[in-house]
């Protein structure tokens, strides 16, 4: 969607999508790097182990002053103590949430900054989700064998 504006797109993920990158100018690189260049940053992780906590004081840090931090994944990915510092600090321009390590929010100060904004985490509730949701569950009627075991 932002080819026509020209907008270099960075991206970091633990699986190899060369083929979808070159299709689609897509540059991979480091998360480090991603976060040092990128104006907006957006989440799109599941959260386990490996991602629990992934942008911490450190790698928050690396973000430009100017850029903003969009997290629509999982709670839990951010460090949202040091974000609402560095939002206070105006060491980052912006968030924007709609979900949080602990649901419903509980931070007052972080949900009332003027840079930062929460929204319902309901993407699934959406008319297409409902669809594919229904249309997976159709699908599954037939696929309703269990295995035999002798």
């Amino acid at each position: 969607m932002l080819k026509p504006f020209g907008t270099p797109v960075l991206a970091n993920d633990i699986r190899d999508y060369r083929e979808f990158y070159g299709a689609h100018a897509v540059k991979p690189v480091a998360l480090e790097e991603l976060l040092a260049q990128a104006d907006v940053v957006t989440l799109h992780v599941p959260l386990d182990q490996s991602t629990r906590g992934m942008l911490d004081e450190r790698r928050l840090s690396l973000m430009k002053p100017s850029a903003v931090l969009i997290n629509l994944a999982r709670g839990g990915l951010v460090d949202e103590l040091a974000l609402k510092r560095m939002l206070q600090e105006k060491r980052l321009a912006a968030a924007a949430f709609d979900v949080f390590a602990v649901e419903p929010p509980l931070d007052a100060e972080l949900l009332s900054l003027p840079n930062f904004l929460a929204t319902p985490h309901i993407g699934g509730s959406a008319q297409e989700a409902i669809l594919a949701m229904g249309r997976a569950a159709i699908a599954g009627l037939d696929d309703n064998s269990i295995p035999v075991e002798e």
